[in-house]
């Protein structure tokens, strides 16, 4: 049975909306169903742009951490030769193509005169990092054909 909607209720969904960037579970947290908060927000036109502000706010927070992610890595284990533990950084770099080309692409969409210059000589690293990327994975299995392989490079 869901409580009441209260101020408190409220902003308590708008914070762990703005946290979670998720209706349900946020409803949940607050003890308020999912119903509640959708009619309150065809009703109430300040709660439906404080639910927009929240939900920017999540989104936001989620872009930041993939940024992050793409631009410092991501610190995973593995198992070295000799059977110690040992920790290197791991990067998506499709990821962060993908997010520089959206951040690209939308810099165009705002006339923003540099971007498609920009753009084209994005498109053009990308080939070149392709060819890069293609060259040392020859290499590697190279290597390893060689029985020359080893383990990746820690941190």
């Amino acid at each position: 049975m869901s409580e009441p909607l209260t101020p408190e209720r409220i902003a308590a969904f708008l914070d762990h909306l703005a946290e979670t960037s998720h209706v349900s579970k946020s409803a949940r947290r607050a003890g308020v169903t999912r119903g509640q908060v959708y009619r309150l927000r065809s009703v109430d036109a300040d709660f439906a742009q404080a639910w927009a502000d929240a939900a920017v706010s999540g989104y936001t927070d989620l872009e930041l951490e993939m940024l992050g992610r793409a631009r410092f890595g991501v610190k995973k284990p593995y198992k070295r030769a000799d059977g110690k533990q040992g920790r290197m950084t791991e990067y998506d770099d499709a990821q962060s193509l993908k997010m520089l080309m959206a951040y690209k692409a939308g810099l165009v969409r705002e006339g923003d005169d540099r971007a498609a210059a920009s753009m084209a000589n994005l498109t053009g690293a990308r080939d070149r990092l392709a060819a890069k990327l293609e060259l040392i994975r020859a290499r590697l299995n190279a290597s390893t054909a060689d029985g020359a392989g080893g383990d990746p490079q820690p941190d």
